[in-house]
C-alpha cells in the first residue's frame, strides 16, 4: 500500500489542507471553506451550482448572482490549494458545475479506510505484527469527529464504526504480539470514550489475562456484567463469557499457560463452545480476522467474528525499543567490569572510570550528554569542553519565541555546525482554568489547548529547524505533565481532569505534525517527572499507572523523556523511569538538577547512576542521554566539577548521524 506521507486534504477532525512541502494551507473561515468542505463532499465528480448555493447560504439569503457569487469564491480557492497530480486540474469548471479531483491517497478518510481494512487482512492472515503497524498509522490520521459538512452522514457512521473495528483490531494484535500491557490501555481508553461497548470490556479482560492480571480482569468482567445488567438488563454475550470462563478455568488451580512454550502465531478457532488449546490444555486461540463494528445492544449486534485472543506469554521487551537480550547485557556487562577492574580512580572521588585495556575487551556505554539552561550560558562552561554534545534550553512563554529567533541569526546554525544537538523543553506555569472541550467540560492551564499554542510552537520548531541529515532538534514537550490540570497528578481524579488529558493528547498529536513540518531535523517527546514510577495509584491514574493512557501518544513520539530534580535524591527514580519507559522508546534525562542545588545529593546521584555497570544497564533499558540543567554548581564545587568531567568524558558521544 503506498500513500503520501501527509493527505492533501484532512476531514477526520478539523477540515485541514495540507501543501506539497507538508506545510498547512491557511484555510480562511467562511464560504471558502464551506465551499471546499461540499466540493470534497462531492469529490471527483461533478457539483453544480445549485447544491453548492444549498450549501453556501440560506435560500432567503442568496445573492442576487449566484454563479457569480460561486465563482469568485472559486477563484480564490484555485490561489491557496495544492496542485493536482500528474498535471490534472485541481478544480474544474464546466457550465455552471465544478469538480475537486482528489487523487487515492490524497484524503485521510480514504487512508485510513484502507489502512485499517489492510490491518484487519494481516491479522487474518496470521500477521499480528503487520497489523499493529497498519492499525497504528491509521488510527493517527483520526485528529476528531470527522467533518460533517465534508463528508455525508451515512459515511461518517462509517468511519467512526471503522474507527472502533480498528482499536479492536488493533488490541487483538497487541495481544498476540505480547503487547499485553499496551492492550490494556487501549481498552480502557475505549471504554473512557464509551463504557457499553463490550467488545472493549472482552479485549480489556483477554488483555488482563494475557499480562497475567487475573484478579484485574475478574473484576473487569464482574463490572461489565453489572453495568450491562443495569442498562439492558441482560448478561454479556457470548464472546465476554467465553472470555470469562477461559479465565475461570486459568485460575482453578491450573498451570498457567504464560509458562508454556511461546506461540508461533494465531491460528483459527473451529469451535466456539471452548477455548481452544494453544501452549497449555485450557488456553485460548490468538485472534484471527477482524471484529465487525459493534452496537450498543446487547446480544448477537455486539458479537465480533474473532476467536477470543490467548494469554500469549509475556515479552518483557520489544526488539525495536533500544532493549537487549539478557545474555547481551551480561556480556556487556562483563566487559564493562573488566575494564573498570583494570583502570583507575579518578582525584579519589571513588567512581571507576571506564579506561582502555591493553587489546580492549569491550567499549564503555555511551550517551549524548546536554547543558543548559542555553546556548549562550552553556557554551562558558569547561563542561563544554569534556564532550558535550547537546545543549538545552526552556520555553515557558511566548515571549520566549522573539529571543529564539534572534538565535536564528548565529548561536543556532553555529551550534549545529559544531556537531551539537539542541534540546528545548516546553514547560508552562499557570493557574488551571475551567475550559470547554470537544470531550466535556475540563480544568487545566489554558495555554496548552488555546488557539495560539500550535501556531507559537511552529515559530519554535521554524527557529530551531535544521538539516535533516544535521544534528537533531529535541523537543521535550508539556514539562511536568502531571501538574497541567486543576488537579494534581490522576488522570482520573474527576471528569474535568480526564477531559484535559484527553484534549492535551490530540493537541500533542497535532503538534507533532505541525511541528516536524517545520522542522525537518525533530525529534519529539512528551516531558514527565522522574518520581512518577516510583508510585502507583491504579484507581486514581496516578503514578505508573498514568503511562497506560498515554501509550498511544508515547508510541508516536521520537523519544521519551523526563526530568530528575527531587531534593531526596534521583537515582533510583532515574533507573525506574528508564524501566517503564523505555518499552516506548529511547529515553532522555531532559534535565537533572536537584532542587536547592543540594551538593550532597549531586553527589550521591552521580555516584549512583554512573559507574560503569550501572551505566550499562541503563543504556540497555533504552537510556540514550542526560541533561545537566546548568553548570554553576559545577562550578562553584571543585569535587562536582572534577566528577562530572570524568563522567562526560568517560561516557559521552556527540549526537549520532542519521
Amino acid at each position: 500500500m503506498s500513500h503520501p506521507v501527509e493527505p492533501s486534504f484532512a476531514v477526520l477532525g478539523p477540515l485541514a489542507v495540507t501543501g506539497p512541502d507538508g506545510t498547512d494551507v491557511p484555510l480562511p473561515p467562511g464560504r471558502r471553506r464551506t465551499l471546499l468542505a461540499a466540493l470534497l463532499r462531492g469529490r471527483n465528480r461533478w457539483v453544480d451550482n445549485d447544491t453548492l448555493a444549498a450549501a453556501l447560504w440560506e435560500r432567503a439569503d442568496y445573492p442576487s448572482s449566484v454563479s457569480g457569487s460561486i465563482k469568485t469564491y472559486i477563484h480564490q480557492l484555485r490561489k491557496i490549494l495544492p496542485p493536482g497530480t500528474d498535471g490534472e486540474a485541481r478544480l474544474a469548471g464546466r457550465g455552471g458545475a465544478y469538480r475537486l479531483t482528489v487523487a487515492e491517497g490524497e484524503l485521510d478518510a480514504d487512508v485510513f479506510s484502507a489502512l485499517a481494512e489492510a490491518g484487519m487482512a494481516a491479522l487474518g492472515q496470521g500477521d499480528p505484527a503487520a497489523a499493529v503497524r497498519l492499525e497504528q498509522r491509521a488510527l493517527a490520521l483520526w485528529r476528531g469527529d470527522p467533518e460533517a459538512d465534508a463528508l455525508d452522514t451515512v459515511t461518517v457512521r462509517h468511519l467512526t464504526e471503522l474507527r472502533w473495528s480498528a482499536r479492536y483490531t488493533l488490541a487483538d494484535a497487541l495481544i498476540a504480539t505480547g503487547e499485553a500491557g499496551e492492550a490494556i490501555a487501549l481498552a480502557r481508553a475505549m471504554l473512557t470514550e464509551d463504557r457499553l461497548r463490550e467488545p472493549a470490556w472482552e479485549r480489556l479482560v483477554v488483555a488482563q489475562r494475557a499480562a497475567g492480571w487475573q484478579v484485574d480482569a475478574l473484576a473487569s468482567y464482574e463490572a461489565a456484567r453489572v453495568l450491562l445488567l443495569d442498562t439492558f438488563g441482560a448478561e454479556p454475550g457470548s464472546r465476554l463469557r467465553e472470555a470469562y470462563r477461559a479465565l475461570l478455568t486459568e485460575t482453578a488451580d491450573r498451570p498457567d499457560p504464560a509458562a508454556g512454550p511461546p506461540t508461533t502465531g494465531p491460528a483459527a478457532s473451529g469451535s466456539r463452545d471452548a477455548a481452544p488449546a494453544t501452549s497449555g490444555p485450557h488456553a485460548a486461540a490468538p485472534a484471527t480476522g477482524s471484529p465487525a463494528p459493534a452496537s450498543h445492544a446487547p446480544g448477537p449486534a455486539v458479537a465480533v467474528t474473532s476467536p477470543v485472543p490467548a494469554a500469549p506469554p509475556r515479552r518483557p521487551v520489544r526488539a525495536d525499543r533500544r532493549r537487549v537480550p539478557a545474555a547481551l547485557l551480561a556480556l556487556v556487562l562483563a566487559g564493562v567490569l573488566v575494564l573498570a577492574g583494570g583502570s583507575a580512580t579518578v582525584a579519589g572521588r571513588g567512581l571507576q572510570r571506564a579506561g582502555g585495556v591493553a587489546g580492549g575487551v569491550a567499549a564503555a556505554p555511551r550517551i549524548l550528554f546536554g547543558l543548559g539552561p542555553d546556548p549562550v550560558r552553556a557554551g562558558k562552561s569547561p563542561l563544554m569542553q569534556s564532550g558535550i554534545g547537546m545543549v538545552t534550553t526552556w520555553y515557558h512563554k511566548q515571549g520566549d519565541l522573539e529571543r529564539f529567533e534572534g538565535w536564528r541569526a548565529d548561536v543556532i546554525p553555529q551550534t549545529y555546525a559544531s556537531g551539537l544537538a539542541m534540546h528545548v523543553i516546553v514547560g508552562t506555569w499557570e493557574d488551571g482554568e475551567s475550559l470547554d472541550t470537544r470531550f466535556g467540560h475540563a480544568c487545566g492551564q489554558p495555554y496548552p489547548l488555546s488557539d495560539e499554542f500550535v501556531p507559537d510552537m511552529r515559530r519554535l520548531a521554524a527557529a530551531f529547524a535544521g538539516r535533516a541529515d544535521g544534528p537533531p532538534l529535541y523537543i521535550s514537550m508539556f514539562s511536568g505533565l502531571q501538574h497541567l490540570t486543576c488537579a494534581d497528578n490522576g488522570y482520573l481524579d474527576d471528569p474535568a481532569t480526564t477531559n484535559y488529558y484527553m484534549a492535551l493528547k490530540e493537541r500533542y498529536l497535532e503538534l507533532i505534525r505541525v511541528m516536524r513540518a517545520a522542522a525537518p531535523n525533530l525529534r519529539i517527546a512528551l516531558n514527565w517527572d522522574g518520581w512518577n514510577a516510583s508510585h502507583d495509584d491504579p484507581e486514581n491514574g496516578a503514578g505508573r499507572s498514568m503511562f497506560q493512557y498515554f501509550v498511544e501518544v508515547m508510541r508516536a513520539s521520537d523519544f521519551q523523556s523526563f526530568g530528575a530534580f527531587t531534593e531526596d535524591g534521583n537515582a533510583d527514580h532515574i533507573a525506574q523511569m528508564v524501566g517503564v519507559l523505555g518499552a516506548h522508546g529511547p529515553v532522555m534525562v531532559s534535565h537533572y538538577g536537584p532542587h536547592e542545588d543540594s551538593l550532597a545529593v549531586y553527589l550521591d546521584d552521580l555516584h549512583r547512576t554512573f559507574p560503569p555497570e550501572a551505566l550499562a544497564r541503563l543504556v540497555a533499558d533504552g537510556l540514550f542521554a542526560f541533561s545537566f540543567k546548568d553548570p554553576d554548581l559545577q562550578r562553584e564545587s571543585p569535587e562536582l566539577m572534577t566528577l562530572t568531567t570524568g563522567i562526560v568524558q568517560d561516557y559521552g558521544q556527540f549526537p549520532p548521524a542519521r
